[in-house]
């Protein structure tokens, strides 16, 4: 017997919630509660307000309890520019959105940005940051190209070049852009000896030798070849 009161009053209880989760998503209910607005929380520099309208507006209206969170923030990470959203709901009709923006630290290939986890975007232009370091490889690699672009510049401090591109190719190797210098080619083979080899030897090169090469190849087990311009 105790049993089956457990049991009515159970299907009691589901049929209850059924019945105010119709009530509160029912648009004729009169416990109906649609959502009207929402609030920006942060501030964005690259996403425009115009932007965020056209992605949040179509849900505007909709039942405060059964709106698509998940649908919106999924939306609104589409945006060029938004590397996460989230979206939570305020009693009684608002939504609160948070927007974590790209920062891009270099460009990838042609029309690409890397962010500072070394993810690649594709943002439709990329006006105000041309001037940036240039990566470049296949896109599953952009982390390792940025920590090598981080690690490489730090050793080439000591012989005052900076670098101007970085690339990694297929078949790993490494092809580094000096500003107004030459290439310097490195393969991935007991690379860390090549390139101490060379950040030792480069100050000792005659000046007219410096000033006169293309390219530093050091993909030798005993020393590197300047070519020449």
């Amino acid at each position: 017997m105790k049993r089956s009161v457990q049991i009515i009053l159970l299907i009691l209880l589901i049929f209850v919630l059924a019945l105010l989760g119709w009530l509160f998503t029912q648009k004729s209910s009169p416990l109906y509660q649609p959502i009207q607005a929402y609030q920006l929380v942060t501030p964005t520099a690259q996403v425009s307000s115009d932007e965020i309208d056209k992605v949040v507006k179509p849900y505007l209206g909709h039942s405060f309890w059964d709106i698509a969170l998940n649908q919106i923030q999924a939306d609104l990470t589409r945006l060029d520019w938004v590397r996460s959203s989230e979206v939570k709901r305020k009693w009684p009709d608002l939504l609160y959105i948070s927007i974590t923006e790209h920062v891009p630290v270099a460009r990838w290939g042609e029309s690409g940005l890397v962010n500072r986890s070394g993810n690649v975007f594709f943002p439709h232009e990329i006006t105000g940051f041309e001037n940036l370091v240039r990566l470049d490889g296949q896109l599953e690699d952009s982390q390792t190209v940025l920590r090598k672009f981080i690690a490489l510049q730090q050793q080439f401090k000591a012989l005052d070049l900076t670098i101007e591109a970085v690339s990694l190719s297929p078949d790993k190797v490494w092809n580094i852009h000096i500003l107004n210098g030459p290439e310097i080619v490195l393969d991935s083979l007991d690379y860390q000896q090549k390139l101490k080899r060379f950040i030792l030897a480069y100050p000792k090169l005659d000046s007219a030798m410096r000033k006169s090469a293309r390219t530093y190849d050091l993909r030798y087990s005993n020393g590197f070849i300047v070519a020449k311009k």
